[in-house]
């Protein structure tokens, strides 16, 4: 195991009345190409009490380098196998001593240095906050509005890197990893069905990055989404898994038949989507 940054310095940062400690936390495994961009939307944040954590699956690109680089603004950074991605997030969880928790994983980034501090900038009662995102396949973005969180019986409304959560549900409620690929839709259900205070923010406040999904994570993130919501026992459930698959692999072959110039001006001029992450997964394959 590798770890440092300031705290293994003996610097830790404190929590203060007027103005909470907010941790980001950043997982990543092998994330060289992405990483330094995300660490940069992190550490020129604004926002004066600011805890930095990140959990890297030992990378062996440049990954530890680029943390390495930057550890003089991160707070604690650690590096050792794990079991996916949500194995590093409830990690990351364990190494938290912020009031609220976000996370901000390789590739993705904070819409600008100022969210954090317009945020808790005043003060906040809830136990969730949430807000929009811009989600960007590298060909065009697309602004995402948050949904209702009467959609959380079918699918999480919104980005969970559009969200921040008090710690201490956090580490009562951890992620099932059970689910690879949904197990923050899961958290989010539970929490919601357990009565947690939710507030809606309409701002963006993060900068999803959905250029990377394959499409046998979206059909496997779409399996496990009905699980999560119940929906697979219902007697048609099948039915409609199959006609999701097919037209994922629809849309793949049309992008790569049309012109890449006709696929960008299209994008383009999508107009501001009311949507879920999910359900752009579809849309913008992806």
């Amino acid at each position: 195991m590798l770890s440092g940054g300031l705290r293994t310095k003996g610097i830790k940062k404190k929590y203060h009345e007027d103005i909470p400690l907010i941790t980001v936390l950043t997982v990543v495994r092998n994330g060289e190409k992405t990483l330094e961009e995300t660490v940069l939307s992190v550490i020129n944040q604004t926002y004066t009490n600011l805890e930095y954590i990140i959990v890297d699956g030992a990378s062996n690109d440049g990954t530890l380098d680029i943390i390495k680089k930057y550890e003089d603004r991160i707070d604690y950074w650690i590096s050792e196998p794990d079991n996916g991605i949500y194995y590093a997030m409830n990690k990351g969880i364990d190494l938290t001593t912020g009031e609220w928790i976000n996370f901000m994983n390789s590739g993705d980034s904070f819409c600008t240095n100022e969210i954090i501090e317009n945020i808790f900038g005043v003060g906040r009662n809830s136990d969730v906050i949430f807000g929009d995102c811009i989600a960007d396949d590298k060909i065009a973005k697309a602004y995402i509005t948050a949904g209702t969180l009467e959609e959380m019986k079918k699918n999480k409304p919104f980005c969970h890197q559009s969200m921040f959560v008090k710690t201490s549900i956090q580490k009562k409620y951890k992620f099932n990893c059970k689910y690879k690929y949904c197990a923050d839709y899961d958290f989010v259900k539970l929490i919601y069905e357990n009565k947690v205070l939710f507030e809606y923010i309409p701002i963006s406040i993060s900068l999803f990055d959905c250029g990377g999904m394959s499409i046998t994570n979206s059909v496997m993130a779409y399996k496990e989404n009905a699980l999560i919501n119940g929906s697979y026992k219902k007697k048609y459930w099948y039915i409609v898994y199959i006609i999701f698959i097919l037209r994922v692999n629809i849309i793949r072959i049309i992008k790569n038949i049309l012109p890449k110039s006709i696929v960008i001006k299209y994008k383009n001029n999508i107009p501001k989507i009311n949507h879920s992450v999910k359900e752009i997964w579809v849309n913008k394959i992806l």
